[in-house]
């Protein structure tokens, strides 16, 4: 008896910089440094056409979207209507109940694709989508999850207990326009469908709220600074020196 296991290919959403592809940690963040310049990383490996919409810290950049013809492979470095590159900027805030909607939206990238219809028209991508993450988990949502309202700034009363003296900061970051970039981008005709097929979500964090792991930890020989590869090594290969 034979079986036989077909592969489904679909688009694939990814964030680069300097087009090499970043670490995707669990829960979906990636960790940059303040005014990293970086892009994201779209490909269409099905014989279709397909129209990728995006949205940066939660909110949609543009009604347009990026086409991908068959097979292709795009680098976006900038937004849609202007020609400035994505850059990510960390700052700290107050860490306290206030603020943390808002940073739970910051630094949020979400890619939706569409399929081509047939016939001809212009682009049409009215409703709100099904986001399908990458791990395969389906989220139906009842309203647009791509709209963030404004936050207002609330101030903390203090006169009792002077509160405030004991507010700790946290660092947070989001995904504002760099310098001008020379990419090009060029409008084309087509039809899409209204409804998403497959969809990523990413979280872009500040490099200090990444949690590192022991085996992260890189361990040098105190005599000469020779790399300790194996924690089983009871003297440096080097040098001799016991460890």
């Amino acid at each position: 008896m034979y079986t036989t296991t077909m592969t489904v290919l679909q688009p694939e959403a990814h964030i680069t910089v300097k087009k090499s592809r970043l670490k995707l940690y669990e829960n979906r963040n990636y960790y940059l440094k303040d005014k990293t310049t970086f892009e994201i990383e779209l490909f269409n490996p099905t014989s279709q056409k397909v129209l990728a919409k995006i949205w940066l810290n939660d909110k949609l950049i543009s009604a347009s979207g990026i086409v991908l013809r068959p097979h292709e492979r795009v680098y976006l470095e900038r937004f849609i209507d202007n020609p400035n590159k994505f850059v990510f900027n960390t700052f700290e805030v107050d860490n306290v109940k206030e603020t943390a909607d808002a940073r739970e939206k910051n630094g949020l990238v979400k890619v939706s694709f569409f399929s081509e219809n047939s016939g001809s028209g212009w682009v049409t991508t009215t409703s709100s989508p099904t986001v399908l993450y990458g791990n395969g988990t389906t989220f139906t949502t009842t309203s647009n999850p791509y709209t963030i309202t404004g936050i207002s700034t609330n101030y903390i009363n203090t006169s009792a207990t002077n509160a405030a003296s004991y507010i700790t900061s946290v660092e947070t970051g989001r995904v504002g326009e760099g310098t001008k970039s020379e990419q090009d981008l060029r409008s084309v005709d087509g039809k899409f469908s209204d409804f998403s097929f497959i969809g990523y979500e990413f979280q872009i964090l500040p490099e200090s709220l990444k949690t590192v792991y022991a085996g992260d930890i890189r361990q040098y020989c105190h005599e000469c600074g020779t790399r300790i590869r194996k924690s089983s090594w009871k003297f440096c290969p080097n040098c001799g020196e016991k460890l």
